[in-house]
């Protein structure tokens, strides 16, 4: 059943969708990379991780006011539990979306010592109203919540990325009357493994991978003073030395 324009997103669904899922592959990778955040490079990954972050944030916020304007198409194709489930998928990754941004963010501005965060280096972004000033038990608690929800989200974003991957590729390539890739992927034929839109989905998805491995975010050009060397548990909490 091939899907009409009705049966599809908007346009502007369909790239805040991709770019977001883009962001948010790239967001897991980086993360992996950060092993060692006392050096310069892992400095200046969490700084980026920090900014891919908020955007996301940005984002999402966007695409929720967005969808809550232009209702989204309706499901073809779906059983009753499918569809239920798709909603609830939809839900979750919404509060994903939204929430591991804030809990990163909360993370950052309940940190022992106060790091300012630039948007990919240009724009100032403000610590969370209030978190920065508060004083011993009060940050460390809310700290403590922003790592245990940021780390909470983050399992459960494996898990919705399986589902929403294994369920898509179940309608695209076994059921071939459910045109569910076409909603987020125009023109896009049930049925078929080498259908082109599929295949620059992952073609789109090898890229984010390698640039997620390969790039190098500008490294600190300062060492920090002697009273910045503290790190909290999950953070720099001052740019280390450059290396030479």
């Amino acid at each position: 059943m091939p899907a009409t324009r009705a049966d599809r997103y908007s346009n502007v669904a369909i790239v805040l969708h991709w770019v977001i899922a883009a962001g948010i592959v790239f967001q897991i990778l980086l993360a992996w990379r950060m092993d060692d955040l006392k050096t310069p490079l892992g400095f200046a990954l969490i700084q980026l991780h920090k900014s891919v972050g908020i955007t996301i944030l940005l984002l999402s916020l966007v695409r929720l006011g967005w969808r809550l304007a232009n209702p989204p198409p309706r499901e073809v194709g779906l059983n009753r539990w499918e569809a239920t489930l798709s909603k609830i998928t939809h839900l979750c990754f919404y509060g994903i979306m939204i929430g591991m941004p804030i809990t990163g963010w909360i993370m950052v501005s309940a940190s022992r010592i106060s790091i300012p965060t630039v948007l990919f280096g240009v724009v100032p972004w403000p610590h969370v109203p209030g978190l920065a000033h508060l004083a011993e038990p009060a940050k460390s608690a809310w700290r403590a919540i922003g790592h245990e929800g940021h780390e909470w989200l983050a399992f459960g974003t494996y898990l919705l990325l399986l589902l929403h991957v294994a369920g898509a590729l179940k309608h695209q390539v076994f059921d071939r009357e459910s045109p569910i890739l076409a909603r987020m992927a125009p023109g896009a034929q049930p049925g078929r493994w080498f259908d082109p839109r599929l295949l620059m989905i992952g073609a789109g998805g090898l890229a984010v991978i390698a640039l997620a491995e390969l790039v190098k975010p500008p490294l600190p050009a300062q060492a920090p003073a002697p009273a910045a060397q503290p790190m909290t548990d999950d953070l720099p909490e001052a740019p280390p030395a450059a290396a030479a």
